[in-house]
């Protein structure tokens, strides 16, 4: 399926996906950002190494959208969050950039978030494994 027509609608499965992946983060941000801040630390980090444009062409909102519009709604986890979005596919990245911008009330994320274009590699997850500083949960899903 070629890039244009998997975001035109957002299918079921992807739906399901994200919603998963969004309680998932929610379920792991909240115990993880417990013992953070027990440790002294002030930082968690999302990563998305295929996220894609940010919404479908049909209004939907991708996984990026939906973790970060959550993380803006709440004060403890916006004061935490460092993201990370790439995609190899620069289109989707500028489209994603331009989404994050757009986002409302983005501007209360205290850690703007990053997102790159590269593509995933061993030399991209050994880059993320020596720079591993922060609890950080990973979404591979190409």
């Amino acid at each position: 399926m070629k890039n244009k027509d998997f975001f035109e609608e957002q299918s079921e499965q992807s739906e399901i996906k994200t919603e998963i992946v969004r309680k998932y983060f929610w379920a792991w941000a909240k115990v993880i950002s417990k013992q953070v801040r027990k440790r002294g630390n002030n930082k968690i980090g999302y990563v998305d190494l295929f996220s894609g444009q940010g919404t479908y062409e049909d209004g939907s909102k991708s996984t990026p959208m939906r973790i970060l519009e959550g993380a803006i709604r709440d004060t403890e986890i916006r004061e935490m969050l460092v993201t990370l979005f790439n995609d190899a596919n620069s289109e989707n990245c500028l489209k994603l950039q331009n989404e994050v911008n757009n986002l409302p009330q983005v501007e209360l994320l205290k850690y703007k978030p990053k997102i790159t274009n590269n593509q995933v590699d061993d030399k991209l997850a050994s880059r993320f494994e020596s720079q591993a500083t922060i609890p950080t949960l990973f979404f591979l899903d190409p």
